[in-house]
C-alpha cells in the first residue's frame, strides 16, 4: 500500500515537475525569440551605420582632395600675383603713391615723388580718402 502511495506521489511530482518545466521552456522560448529579434535589429543598425560611415569617409576623402586642389590654386595665384607685381614697375609707383596718400601726402608731393600726372594724383587721393 505504501508502495502505491509512493508511486502515485512520485507520479504526481513528476507531472508537476513536467508542467513547471513546460512553463519555463515557454518563457525561455519567448525570451529567446525576443533576443533573436533584438539581434536582427542590431545587425540591421550595424549595417546602416557601416553604410553611413562609408559614405562619410568617401565624402571626407573627396573634400580632402578638393581642398588640396584649392590649396594649389591659391599658391599658384599668389605666385602669379607676386610675379605680376615684380614685373610691372609702374605698379610699384602706384603702391608707393598709395602709401604716401595714406600718410597724408598732397597732390604736389605725389606728382613730384611718383612722377604722376595731376589727374592720377587727384584720383588716388579721392580713392584712398573713401
Amino acid at each position: 500500500m505504501y508502495l502505491a502511495y509512493i508511486t502515485w506521489l512520485a507520479l504526481l511530482l513528476a507531472i508537476v515537475f513536467f508542467i513547471i518545466s513546460c512553463i519555463w521552456i515557454k518563457k525561455l522560448t519567448t525570451k529567446a525569440d525576443a533576443l533573436q529579434l533584438l539581434v536582427k535589429s542590431l545587425l540591421a543598425s550595424n549595417e546602416s551605420f557601416k553604410r553611413q560611415f562609408t559614405e562619410l569617409h568617401s565624402g571626407a576623402v573627396g573634400m580632402g582632395k578638393k581642398i588640396q586642389q584649392l590649396d594649389l590654386v591659391v599658391k599658384q595665384t599668389q605666385e602669379n600675383q607676386l610675379n605680376f607685381v615684380a614685373q610691372a614697375p609702374e605698379n610699384r609707383l602706384y603702391t608707393r603713391a598709395a602709401k604716401m596718400v595714406a600718410l597724408g601726402a598732397s597732390i604736389e608731393e605725389l606728382m613730384a615723388e611718383c612722377e604722376l600726372p595731376k589727374a592720377e594724383a587727384e584720383l588716388l587721393i579721392n580713392l584712398h580718402k573713401k
